[in-house]
């Protein structure tokens, strides 16, 4: 096993944000590079079973990059061990793997997203947790054939439950969402982004990188998220496009009882209504113009 340390000082991050503009409308190529960020905390149970999909899809991603939000050395040395075992064992060390060590102490939804992105490659970075599952082989190559158009600036996809998802989880978010979505063809209006599941252009990222001072305008954002649907409102702001695609769809559960969802869904209205009134365009913030992250290649 190879493993460099690196850390990132302030000169090589602002490099991330001196950007052309104009890299945002340019046509990628026939077969663009794609980074795959995952997001974990400590060592999720299904997070083989996502490398393995990972693995045998039909685009094979350029790198992955996992961000772990990890509790102490002890865990870190786990992971490392891990994905060094799995570059092997899933790619055949034809896919770079990266690790991002994310301290409890320095985490924020935005931030883990930001850190797993600066470390990335790819002309498009795909974004996933370790907790969902590709819902097919031609999953990635769905959500990347948008990019054709140079006006595209992320795409989302739709989750379903896994099999052992609750029957609330199942009623919620496949029957009276995704199915339905689907069969009325809403998702060609919808601009859903998440950060569970998601395709952006990495230009356009380095412009507007997710806001991680969300939480001093919207408190509940702190701990619910909705830097992603942030993300998605700007750009729509500034003229680009949000494509929601149904074939770029991923198993996606917590195990939630009807309590817990109806709860979670009136704070996300909350979230996403207040997101609504902010002015456009805006800036955003993120520690890692000035910190100094660091990343581990296995």
């Amino acid at each position: 096993m190879r493993l460099v340390h690196h850390d990132v000082g302030d000169c090589s991050v602002r490099r991330y944000y001196i950007t052309d503009s104009a890299r945002s409308f340019v046509m990628l190529r026939k077969k663009p590079s794609v980074s795959v960020v995952i997001r974990t905390r400590n060592m999720e149970s299904r997070l083989s079973e996502l490398l393995l999909g990972l693995s045998r899809q039909t685009l094979r991603p350029s790198e992955v990059v996992v961000v772990d939000n990890f509790s102490g050395e002890g865990t870190l040395q786990k992971m490392t061990g891990f994905l060094s075992s799995a570059k092997t064992r899933f790619f055949k060390d034809q896919t770079a793997v990266k690790l991002v060590p994310v301290p409890d102490s320095e985490f924020s939804h935005a931030y883990s997203t930001n850190a797993g992105i600066l470390f990335s490659e790819g002309e498009l970075v795909c974004i996933t947790n370790g907790h969902s599952l590709p819902f097919s082989k031609t999953w990635l190559e769905s959500g990347v054939a948008h990019f054709r158009d140079p006006e595209v600036a992320g795409v989302g996809g739709y989750s379903t439950p896994h099999t052992d998802g609750t029957v609330w989880e199942k009623l919620a978010y496949r029957w009276s969402w995704k199915e339905f979505n689907e069969i009325s063809r809403m998702y060609a209006k919808d601009s859903y982004f998440s950060t569970m599941n998601c395709v952006l252009r990495r230009a356009l990222w380095e412009e507007y990188p997710f806001d991680e001072k969300l939480p001093d305008e919207i408190p509940l954002s702190s701990r619910f998220g909705g830097e992603d649907y942030d993300w998605a409102t700007e750009m729509l702001a500034r003229r680009h496009k949000i494509v929601v695609e149904p074939m770029f769809c991923v198993y996606h559960s917590h195990g939630d009882g009807l309590s817990v969802l109806a709860s979670k869904y009136i704070v996300w209205r909350r979230i996403r209504k207040r997101i609504a009134t902010l002015s456009r365009p805006r800036e955003s913030f993120t520690k890692i113009r000035f910190s100094k992250p660091r990343y581990f290649d296995l």
